[in-house]
């Protein structure tokens, strides 16, 4: 699913970044790639923008940027 699509709160496990160059280095530059996990924190309005945190780290991506990345739901362990 496009990371776009993510509800407020979910986990997810990134599968891979948008094609667009600088912001894929960006991400890189705050260790974010395939395999790394976030959290949906919240959604902006109007808008859409999405507030991320991974770890520590949290950052807001456009929604357009956040439809380019895929993802996978990140179920919670019983």
């Amino acid at each position: 699913m496009p990371l776009s699509a993510a509800p407020n709160g979910q986990r997810v496990r990134i599968l891979s970044l948008p094609s667009h160059p600088a912001l894929e280095r960006r991400l890189h530059s705050m260790g974010i790639k395939p395999g790394s996990e976030l959290e949906v924190i919240r959604r902006g309005f109007p808008g859409g923008i999405l507030h991320l945190a991974r770890g520590m780290l949290e950052f807001m991506l456009r929604q357009d940027q956040a439809h380019d990345m895929t993802v996978a739901i990140i179920h919670p362990t019983p």
